[in-house]
């Protein structure tokens, strides 16, 4: 039996960097969007009762927000920070104080991989330790310059073990994993970590623009699948408003965060942008018992075999960017077309006649 718990989402307003200032005024921003953070989880725990489990989730970005497209590789390494770090370490005694597990996002910048950032997902117990971090397979390719471990999959495997991008870490809220933002639309990263066990996917998510709401909404289609089809729990916190930064509305990401259960069903939902929590109760022994049954089972019906041939053709090919980042934006934009051209040879996309 697995007592029921609160999952939180704090949906933050984020002020944005200037990546023109130097890399000490970026801090300071970076600081002061962190300080701001800390008050909305000692907000978020202010009920929590002797002895409950918590868990807070935070947004993509909730450090620096999102910069326009075209920044230079440098002047993005501007916003990098250490998992764990000094700012890692100020959610880390918010994690202890409260008793609380905190999903939080970063660009991660690490020794082992020089003048590169990740996109990073990173999960804080209750006593302060980071037990997972989780560097995003599918950066947004048309606003971000990180490296995925894709880029660098030989050597990132070779470093940390075969199955290494898809880490899944067993707690008492269950087994957690975190995919980020643009990985929504890639349904093979949370069934990879749907087949290492997970049970609760925290998605900590900036999603732009039209498509997170009517008509489209793939915002909420994404979650709810994501959810159904691996029988787990989706915490999916999105960005608040963006602070400082006139070319854009304060609204261009337009929150309506939410949380999902492992049937699809929306159990908690932001209807808003701007700053607010909203929270859920997980209940892991009815997933358990979902997972158990045969009936609308996917886990226990995937005919893995039927599928190997077709994932064995590469589209996106690994290890594009070993030896060196990439720099700017084209250059990624120039290997998605060669991978189009790959598709157009093989007839997957009609040529114009």
């Amino acid at each position: 039996m697995a007592d029921p718990y609160r999952a939180v989402v704090i949906q933050s307003d984020v002020e944005m960097v200037d990546l023109n200032r130097s890399a000490t005024q970026v801090k300071e921003t970076i600081n002061k969007n962190l300080t701001r953070i800390c008050q909305l989880i000692d907000w978020a725990a202010r009920e929590k009762s002797h002895g409950e489990r918590l868990l807070i989730a935070l947004p993509e970005s909730m450090l620096h927000g999102f910069p326009r497209a075209g920044w230079s590789l440098k002047e993005l390494l501007k916003c990098g920070i250490s998992v764990p770090g000094p700012e890692t370490q100020r959610l880390s005694e918010k994690a202890l104080k409260h008793g609380a597990y905190i999903v939080g996002h970063a660009w991660e910048v690490h020794s082992d991989w020089p003048d590169r950032h990740f996109s990073t997902a990173f999960i804080i117990n209750d006593q302060g330790e980071v037990i997972l971090r989780y560097r995003k397979i599918q950066p947004a390719f048309d606003i971000e310059a990180s490296t995925s471990p894709h880029d660098v999959l030989d050597d990132y495997i070779k470093k940390y073990g075969k199955d290494s991008p898809f880490p899944v870490v067993d707690t008492p809220l269950g087994r957690l994993g975190c995919f980020i933002c643009y990985d929504g639309l890639f349904p093979e990263i949370t069934r990879c970590l749907a087949l290492k066990g997970a049970e609760v996917l925290i998605r900590p998510t900036s999603w732009l623009g039209v498509t997170c709401a009517e008509p489209y909404d793939w915002w909420e289609m994404q979650n709810r699948m994501r959810a159904a089809e691996n029988i787990c729990y989706v915490v999916a916190p999105n960005a608040g408003d963006t602070l400082n930064s006139p070319e854009r509305p304060r609204a261009h990401v337009p929150g309506r965060s939410m949380i999902v259960d492992y049937e699809g069903r929306l159990l908690a939902k932001a209807g808003t942008s701007g700053e607010l929590t909203i929270d859920a109760t997980i209940h892991l022994d009815a997933l358990w018992h979902k997972r158990s049954l045969t009936k609308w089972n996917p886990l226990a019906t995937l005919r893995t075999e039927a599928y190997a041939p077709f994932y064995q053709q590469s589209m996106y090919p690994p290890n594009l960017w070993k030896d060196k980042p990439h720099d700017t934006l084209q250059q990624v934009t120039e290997a998605i077309l060669g991978s189009i051209r790959k598709l157009m040879d093989r007839d997957i996309i009609r040529r114009k006649k």
